[in-house]
C-alpha cells in the first residue's frame, strides 16, 4: 500500500508540476472527425476443384480526434462488425515523456497496429504479424493499459502495461468484491532507432509477456525499414511462445518486403513470407509470395486514396490443395 502511494504521489507531482514549467499562449481546441472505406473483390481457391468468387468490406472506420494544450483524445469505430477499437487519451509533458492511458496500441510488432491501417502495404498485414495479434493481445493489436512513451534525439520508446487480453475491460469497484480476478498486469517494451542522416530509416525491436489469468505468453520481433523513395524496403523477424498448455509452443516468422514507385500514381509492390506455428514440430510451415501494385487516385492530394491489386501464392507444407488469393481493394481515406 505505500509503494502504491508513493507511486501515485510521485506520477501526480510530475503530471501537474509540467504544466507550469514553461508559459504558453492561451491553447486553442482542435477537433476533427475522419474515416476510412475499403471495398474489395476476390477470387480464391478454396480446394482442389473449388474456388470463390466475392466483393465485400474490408473496414468501414469512423474516428474522432479531439487536442487541447497538451492533453489529446482519439476514438476510432469499426463499422463492419461494430466495435469499439480505439479509446485513449494522452498527455504530452515533453518529447521525451508521454502518458497513455485506455485502449490503444501499445508497444508490439512494426507489421501489427504500428502500421495504420490506411498504409498496409498489400491488401493484408503479413500472416507472422496477424499471427502474434492473434496468440498475444487480440486480432485488433489492440488492449486496455497504460503507457509512458517519447524520444530522446533519434531514440524512441515504448513501455506499455496492459491487461494482457484486448478483449478484457477491468473495471475495479468497491461493488465488486470477490469478483475480481487476482490478475497480474502484461508488459510490452520497445525501442526504435529513426536517425536524420540516414533518409527513410527505421530499426527496432519488441519484447512482451502476457499472465498466467488471461493469456500466458513471451513475444519479440526485430525489424528493419528503409524508405527512400521511391524505393522502400523492409524486413521483420517475429516470434512468440504460447505458454497456456501443458508444454510451451513457440512459432516464429518472418517477411521481406519491396516495393518501388514509378510514374506519379504507381508503385510495384512484392512481399515473401514464411511461419512456422510450431518450431519444435516439422512440416507444419508456410510460405507465402505476393505480388501487386498500387494506383493512388490523388497522389498530390489525397494520399490514401488508391486501388491495391495483389496475387498471392500461399504453400503449406504437408498439403498440395492450392489456396492461392486474387485481391482488388480500393480504398478512400479522410
Amino acid at each position: 500500500m505505500k509503494f502504491f502511494t508513493k507511486t501515485m504521489t510521485t506520477v501526480l507531482v510530475v503530471f501537474f508540476a509540467s504544466s507550469f514549467i514553461v508559459a504558453q499562449d492561451a491553447p486553442k481546441a482542435n477537433w476533427k472527425i475522419g474515416g476510412t472505406v475499403q471495398a474489395m473483390a476476390s477470387i480464391a481457391q478454396t480446394g482442389a476443384d473449388t474456388s470463390q468468387t466475392g466483393f465485400g468490406l474490408r473496414r468501414v472506420r469512423l474516428k474522432t480526434y479531439f487536442n487541447y494544450d497538451k492533453v489529446t483524445a482519439f476514438v476510432q469505430l469499426e463499422g463492419t462488425t461494430p466495435k469499439l477499437l480505439d479509446a485513449r487519451m494522452t498527455y504530452k509533458i515533453s518529447d521525451a515523456v508521454n502518458i497513455r492511458v485506455g485502449r490503444f496500441i501499445g508497444a508490439g510488432v512494426r507489421a501489427g497496429g504500428l502500421t495504420a491501417h490506411t498504409v498496409i502495404d498489400l491488401v493484408e498485414r503479413p500472416l507472422s504479424a496477424q499471427k502474434w495479434g492473434t496468440n498475444t493481445i487480440g486480432g485488433d493489436f489492440r488492449d486496455y493499459g497504460a503507457a509512458l512513451f517519447g524520444k530522446f534525439g533519434e531514440l524512441n520508446y515504448n513501455l506499455t502495461v496492459h491487461n494482457g487480453d484486448g478483449a478484457k475491460n477491468i473495471k475495479a469497484s468497491h461493488q465488486s468484491q470477490g469478483k475480481l480476478l487476482n490478475a497480474t498486469s502484461a508488459f510490452s517494451g520497445m525501442v526504435f532507432y529513426k536517425p536524420k542522416d540516414i533518409k527513410g530509416l527505421e530499426t527496432g525491436g519488441y519484447y512482451g509477456i502476457g499472465n498466467a489469468t488471461f493469456n500466458d505468453y513471451a513475444a519479440y520481433n526485430a525489424y528493419v525499414y528503409w524508405e527512400p523513395s521511391p524505393i522502400r524496403i523492409k524486413a521483420e523477424l517475429i516470434g512468440f511462445t504460447n505458454k497456456n498448455g501443458a508444454t510451451d509452443v513457440s512459432s516464429l516468422g518472418y517477411y521481406l518486403f519491396g516495393a518501388y514507385g514509378f510514374m506519379d500514381n504507381w508503385e510495384a509492390l512484392a512481399r515473401f513470407e514464411s511461419f512456422d506455428k510450431n518450431t519444435d514440430v516439422e512440416k507444419d510451415g508456410e510460405t507465402l509470395i505476393t505480388i501487386g501494385a498500387r494506383y493512388a487516385l490523388y497522389p498530390q492530394k489525397f494520399s490514401n486514396s488508391k486501388i491495391t491489386f495483389a496475387y498471392v501464392i500461399h504453400s503449406e507444407e504437408g498439403t498440395e490443395i492450392d489456396n492461392n488469393v486474387f485481391y482488388v481493394m480500393f480504398q478512400t481515406a479522410f
